[in-house]
């Protein structure tokens, strides 16, 4: 997981790949596969500087970020699955009962 610092590092390079892609399908007329390779490489490459896990698919970065969920639950250690949720939903534990 990635913390607030580390995502202000990565997070404009995957907003920029949108970008990038658009522009290179639209110059190069290649297929989408082939046009994210060439575009999330500067993204991949920070990812693994950041965190040491290598080929990281850029697709799965942005749920990579742990403020986009809540606390880690006392009983199975799963993280519960938004900063508002009240219940784990792998095991039922509340968040009262959590503290």
């Amino acid at each position: 997981m990635l913390n607030e610092e580390e995502w202000s590092q990565l997070g404009p390079l995957l907003t920029d790949i949108i970008k990038k892609i658009k522009a290179y399908r639209g110059k190069h007329g290649c297929d989408i596969p082939t046009t994210r390779t060439n575009c999330s490489a500067e993204a991949v490459v920070k990812f693994e500087e950041l965190t040491g896990y290598q080929n990281m698919d850029s697709d799965v970065m942005p749920y990579l970020r742990r403020s986009n969920y809540g606390p880690k639950c006392n009983k199975c250690g799963k993280l519960f699955r938004t900063p508002k949720a009240k219940l784990c939903v792998a095991c039922g534990q509340t968040l009262e009962q959590n503290v």
